[in-house]
């Protein structure tokens, strides 16, 4: 294995799944900024999903319907809550299966992705699990065979999942049997983590380790087309890393990705031509609004970027190294957390400040969920919150 050594963690989805023996530089965060809060962010609820991630970097994100909000805690805990309440409607424990014995437990990751009627979410363990959404009783489970950081994605028909080698799998949603399966990738070096893959039109799309978007038909699991983002530069094998981390973010016929290395791209379809291409480096979910996409790059600078032509409307610097999450819009802001818990609110217009809230001092991986009136976020420590801004009279 790759080893590491590390002042501050500050790419904690890098990890060398094989190589050599190497020391990589990293950079202290700056102190949290002081920010007057110009809106007033409130509390709704907050709830105990169950214990922490501790130190492993986890991006356990919930995910809702009309109703209900699901979120699960790495040692197996699923939950469905009243999205409005925070009621508890049920819970499943996955520790309990067979598969998960005592001295790595159940090792759920990603997130929870859901459907019609079911929710599915993956474990490092190398398993899928599918649940009934309405009650938490589990349906089928898949043994992948080797790790999943990805969230799974649905087309009601089958299930997608991605593992850590780069291999797609799809299952049908009602019997659990394997369906097809991709090849595995053959990079022995690349980030820790994967691309979410986005099941839409019979196509899965999903980012790889070598700088591309694979189209893949969601029939017989064959590859339809590439899409390369960037291309792997550097002299060191480090600096030569070229995944593309983000899933790929799809607005009616566009499509907008970025890589690791520096590069973001905006493509149209159906020929994939591409509109505009950026130097922007990141591993994280892009967020989008009706002109603009939000980005939270490397070195944890945020930024609104015009969509039309790739131009920069605004770049927030002050949070350098913070581990910043990815982004998320809500109403006329940019949100995102930071690995001391505290939960940032930008003018979206500016990229300025509008308020800061210690959410949890056990620190924020996911991204904020927003809904109509409330933001979801869960801690590292295990716990789901929900705000909502009260507006002034």
């Amino acid at each position: 294995m790759f080893g590491l050594n590390i002042k501050f963690f500050i790419l904690p989805a890098l990890l060398v799944l094989a190589g050599c023996s190497n020391e990589v530089d990293v950079y202290q965060p700056v102190p949290a900024p002081i920010v007057e809060n110009k809106i007033n962010v409130q509390l709704v609820w907050s709830r105990s999903v169950g214990s922490g991630v501790g130190r492993y970097y986890s991006q356990l994100t919930p995910v809702f319907d009309e109703e209900r909000i699901y979120a699960a805690s790495r040692n197996g805990d699923v939950r469905a809550f009243n999205k409005v309440t925070g009621e508890n409607i049920w819970h499943l424990d996955l520790d309990d299966e067979e598969e998960n014995d005592d001295r790595r437990s159940a090792r759920l990751s990603g997130g929870v992705a859901l459907d019609d009627e079911h929710l599915y979410i993956a474990s490092e363990n190398g398993y899928l699990y599918t649940l009934n959404k309405e009650d938490g009783s589990l349906l089928w489970k898949a043994n992948v065979g080797s790790e999943v950081l990805a969230v799974p994605t649905s087309d009601n028909q089958k299930v997608y999942v991605l593992s850590v080698n780069g291999e797609l799998f799809a299952y049908d949603v009602a019997s659990g049997k394997k369906v097809w399966a991709t090849g595995k990738d053959n990079n022995i070096l690349s980030l820790r983590g994967n691309s979410n893959p986005v099941a839409i039109s019979g196509i899965v799309m999903y980012g790889t380790v070598d700088g591309k978007i694979n189209f893949i038909s969601a029939e017989n699991g064959l590859l339809v087309r590439q899409l390369n983002v960037g291309v792997a530069h550097g002299k060191t094998n480090l600096a030569r890393l070229n995944d593309v981390n983000s899933s790929p973010l799809i607005l009616a016929n566009e499509i907008y990705t970025v890589a690791f290395n520096g590069d973001l791209q905006g493509f149209i379809l159906p020929k994939a031509n591409t509109l505009w291409a950026r130097q922007y480096a990141s591993y994280q979910n892009m967020a989008y609004d009706l002109s603009d996409i939000a980005l939270t790059d490397r070195d944890s600078h945020v930024y609104g970027i015009i969509r039309v032509d790739g131009s920069q409307r605004w770049v927030n610097t002050s949070l350098t190294y913070r581990n910043v999450t990815a982004p998320a819009y809500f109403k006329d802001y940019v949100l995102v957390g930071d690995y001391e818990g505290y939960l940032y609110w930008l003018d979206s217009a500016t990229g300025e400040f509008a308020a800061m809230i210690e959410v949890d001092s056990d620190g924020l991986n996911t991204a904020p969920l927003p809904d109509e009136d409330l933001v979801y976020i869960q801690s590292k420590g295990g716990d789901l919150y929900a705000y909502r801004l009260v507006e002034e009279e």
